[in-house]
């Protein structure tokens, strides 16, 4: 039996599930903290957080989440979760959550239509690496999966916008790309275990709310 475990009625309602947070550190000095959820409540939260030396030794969100879509039948399945402002939630994702679990590593179960897919998330020790594992347990038809990354590049403790001096350049590397979108960071690498199909479609995410350091003023 599983020491941490939360059903469906718990994690769609977001008066229950968004209070509750998951932190996992590992040797490096890096940290993955969010909701169980994964919508970010703090500014400080993000799928990787990481030290840079190179820039006071303070900790940056380099990777602030992944945004999952499930197609099936040419219909998308979005589930990301974010607060935007004045309390607005998009795109819902957490609607599709059938249940988390924590007994070894971070699991998230979700059912969209005939989709059943689980998302584990594994942090190495002695490396700025997370690892996601995504194992697609039932599927009626054919299904797709695209994944749009939101970078952070930015100081724990701050908060950007929009701006100029933003290097939009993504390299491709082995099953992926690569992004340094300041100078003086390290380059964040985004791979797969296959080669994926890759667009470029840059876009800024504007209006991110965080509840948690909305409370704190």
């Amino acid at each position: 039996m599983s020491y941490l475990k939360f059903d469906k009625n718990l994690m769609i309602n977001l008066e229950q599930s968004l209070p509750k947070e998951m932190l996992r550190t590992n040797q490096a000095g890096a940290y993955h903290c969010t909701t169980i959820v994964d919508c970010n409540t703090r500014k400080q939260h993000g799928l990787l957080v990481v030290p840079i030396p190179e820039m006071g030794n303070s900790w940056h969100v380099m990777l602030s989440s992944l945004d999952e879509t499930v197609y099936q039948h040419g219909a998308p399945f979005n589930l990301g979760l974010h607060r935007y402002s004045g309390g607005v939630m998009s795109p819902n994702g957490h609607k599709y959550i059938r249940e988390f679990d924590c007994e070894s590593v971070p699991r998230t179960t979700y059912r969209v239509g005939g989709v059943i897919l689980t998302k584990e998330k594994i942090f190495i020790s002695n490396e700025n690496r997370i690892l996601i594992r995504y194992t697609l347990v039932e599927a009626h038809s054919a299904t797709t999966l695209r994944f749009r990354p939101v970078l952070a590049f930015r100081e724990a403790n701050e908060l950007c916008i929009a701006n100029d001096t933003l290097n939009t350049e993504m390299q491709e590397v082995d099953n992926g790309v690569s992004a340094c979108l300041y100078k003086g960071y390290p380059r964040l690498f985004m791979q797969f275990s296959h080669k994926p199909s890759w667009t470029y479609d840059p876009h800024w995410y504007n209006g991110f709310e965080y509840v948690k350091d909305l409370e704190r003023g």
